[in-house]
């Protein structure tokens, strides 16, 4: 009778610290995930009209040739940009757990920073770094006798320049996933390699980065999908400038919905979106068979 007590009062206990997590998950994901699904099967303006249209946005969506180019343009750009979300914080994460490194400290915590800030200002900030007259990098190319550039006017500087501002704003917190990913590596590991007579590269490409490998799946993950639902940050930075060369799929879901009213088409983006992000995670997976270690 004690131990049925006992396991009742786990069990409520539980429940009672899930409870808020599911509260705030419910409402925040799941409920905005079912009424996405359900106006996507409308015509809704976000005001007065909403009217069952069935898979006539669906449909339209598929036949659309902006939808692609966005679509490929997104993709360009999150292709363009994950090599950076991986392999700058993993060598930081090097850097900072090796023996030989001085300041450890001090590094980590410049790397973090950015972390803590919001994307919106991140982006404004970075903004003022390229601005092409008063900006500080045009400045220093002054200084050393070149020419300034045209980063808000040139579609593949703008696209180098959000890239560059996404991967300073993330460095920091993929580099932490790193670091307790190198400290959970065995010590002895290390120490046989050594004396098997490995050198430093050797250890890190035969024994480092296998045993980091469910760690690099983790970042992989984030990565894409951070990546191809960027929004702040490009808006704080560009607002989809020049023209439409940095307008990616978030940007285009926004316009749809906020800018155009057609909230039921750009609910159809989102379901779509979705869909190719369960592709996206399902392909990831697979490659990496889930970051096994073999």
């Amino acid at each position: 009778m004690g131990k049925k007590k006992g396991v009742t009062g786990h069990t409520r206990a539980f429940w009672l610290f899930v409870a808020p997590a599911l509260l705030l998950f419910s409402v925040f994901f799941i409920l905005p995930l079912i009424l996405s699904v359900g106006f996507s099967f409308t015509n809704y303006d976000g005001w007065k009209t909403m009217e069952f249209v069935g898979l006539q946005n669906y449909m339209k969506l598929l036949s659309s040739a902006d939808f692609y180019k966005t679509l490929g343009r997104t993709f360009g750009y999150a292709l363009f940009s994950l090599p950076f979300k991986v392999i700058v914080p993993l060598l930081i994460a090097v850097l900072v757990t090796s023996k030989y490194c001085k300041g450890i400290t001090a590094v980590r915590t410049i790397t973090y920073l950015p972390v803590l800030i919001s994307a919106l200002v991140v982006g404004i900030t970075i903004n003022w770094m390229f601005g092409q007259e008063y900006g500080l990098i045009n400045f220093i190319i002054q200084s050393l006798g070149g020419t300034p550039m045209e980063w808000a006017l040139n579609s593949k500087l703008a696209t180098f320049v959000i890239s560059f501002a996404s991967n300073w704003a993330s460095t920091g917190f993929y580099m932490i996933m790193f670091i307790g990913g190198i400290k959970n590596i065995s010590p002895d590991l290390y120490e046989a390699a050594a004396v098997d007579g490995a050198r430093g590269y050797q250890a890190f490409f035969k024994l480092t980065l296998p045993m980091l490998s469910p760690t690099i799946f983790i970042v992989l993950l984030l990565s894409t999908v951070n990546l191809l639902k960027e929004y702040a940050l490009v808006q704080g930075i560009t607002s989809g400038g020049p023209g439409t060369s940095t307008t990616y799929i978030v940007q285009y879901m926004f316009d749809q919905g906020f800018t155009q009213y057609r909230y039921g088409y750009a609910s159809t983006i989102g379901v779509a979106m979705s869909i190719v992000f369960i592709i996206i995670a399902a392909v990831q997976f697979k490659i990496t068979k889930g970051g096994e270690v073999d």
